[in-house]
């Protein structure tokens, strides 16, 4: 039976978003957090957690039992304070309570008889009466009054009935809830978004994904390419999208090309050098923004560069957004190099212009980087069935 232990420990881990917290919060150790959480999903036949970029995430459905383990938490707390209004200090009622004890006094006050109750319950009267004893004991509480017509419940009795009635009540309109459209597509789709490449097309997917399947969880977390490959081998993220390194590859990745694009020299729309510039030897006095080391931009811009022997005074851009650094661009004396599709060059904001200058080798690839022969979710099947779709059909 899902019980209160678990609703407890499910309820903390998804407000801390970490079993360290949650366990020193519980005073209790992360070993026995995670068999309570492995007992609950085994109990409700979903995954409630799994390890996320921000730390320990809730699933789709852990979000929904979440939910209403946070209103089983709620009605617990409100009954601890009216049983203990006149005390201090007291006894944790969620820590030391359960539904089968629960379900117990419940049984007395409905037949009035400890003897009745274990026959209703399919348990033995001492059973019965000891644990009454022992609760009573513990907690401080007299919960009946006995007399010639048998066990009268008292205030303290009614209000443990009342929660048994209200966490019965969540615990069947959760297993309701997740039984609900249980055949949909449900499911994370975490995506390591590369600085300035594909990032349009990762928010077009997503929206399209949300309309179609909602009960999918979205991420999209935006990093470098040495942070997200980590991210992708601890499984924080299934998958980065941005340029391909092709040959540099790091071992136990696999990329999938979607699209190519070109880079490409960018400048404000009035910037002096559009009048000016012949090739690319012209640009070497003028300040850029270009991307940090070890990225494929960088390289390419310092490779461009030494060929003819020439070191530009250059502005490190940090920048992760691609429409931040075309924003800084229209603000800016510098020009930048950025990498742009077809699509997206043609309908380029007005307020900036390519610089009309060929580069060599420019084209580069752009795809998908993902864990080599690492199985995939329905949800992610999904996201790739519509990625290539939106490709496809507005001509990146």
């Amino acid at each position: 039976m899902f019980d209160i232990r678990e609703i407890i420990a499910i309820d903390c881990i998804a407000h801390l978003r970490s079993f360290k917290l949650a366990a020193e919060k519980l005073n209790t150790t992360q070993p026995t957090l995670s068999r309570l959480i492995a007992k609950a999903e085994s109990e409700l036949g979903v995954i409630l957690f799994r390890r996320g970029w921000s730390g320990t995430e809730t699933t789709v459905q852990g979000d929904i039992v979440g939910q209403y383990c946070s209103l089983a938490v709620t009605s617990i707390v409100q009954t601890e304070q009216k049983l203990f209004a006149d005390r201090a200090r007291y006894p944790s009622l969620g820590s030391n309570i359960s539904l089968h004890k629960l379900e117990a006094i419940d049984a007395i006050c409905r037949t009035g008889s400890a003897s009745l109750a274990a026959t209703k319950l399919g348990r033995s009267q001492p059973a019965i009466s000891r644990a009454l004893s022992i609760f009573q004991s513990y907690f401080g509480l007299t919960l009946f009054k006995r007399t010639r017509r048998g066990l009268i419940p008292l205030p303290a009795a009614q209000e443990l009935v009342a929660l048994y009635g209200t966490l019965s009540r969540h615990i069947i309109n959760l297993q309701e809830h997740l039984n609900k459209n249980s055949d949909d597509i449900t499911g994370r789709v975490a995506i390591g978004m590369l600085p300035f490449s594909g990032q349009d097309l990762i928010s077009k997917v997503f929206a399209e994904l949300s309309n179609l399947h909602p009960k999918i969880r979205l991420v999209c977390v935006p990093g470098s390419y040495n942070g997200l490959v980590e991210a992708l081998r601890r499984r924080e993220i299934e998958l980065m999208i941005g340029i391909l390194r092709g040959p540099e590859l790091y071992e136990g990745l696999a990329e999938s090309p979607l699209y190519d694009e070109t880079f490409t020299v960018v400048a404000r729309h009035d910037h002096p050098l559009h009048d000016t510039v012949q090739s690319a030897n012209d640009l070497e006095k003028t300040n850029w923004i270009v991307a940090p080391h070890g990225t494929p931009v960088r390289t390419y811009f310092e490779q461009l560069f030494s060929t003819f022997g020439a070191v530009p005074p250059i502005q490190t851009c940090e920048m992760l957004s691609f429409s931040a650094a075309e924003e800084l661009l229209t603000q800016s004396n510098s020009i930048a190099m950025l990498s742009y599709g077809q699509s997206k060059l043609a309908t380029i904001r007005k307020d900036l212009k390519r610089i009309d200058i060929e580069l060599p080798n420019a084209v580069i690839s752009i795809g998908i980087t993902k864990l080599a022969n690492c199985p995939r979710e329905p949800a992610i099947e999904k996201f790739e069935q519509l990625l290539m779709g939106i490709i496809k059909v507005q001509n990146y």
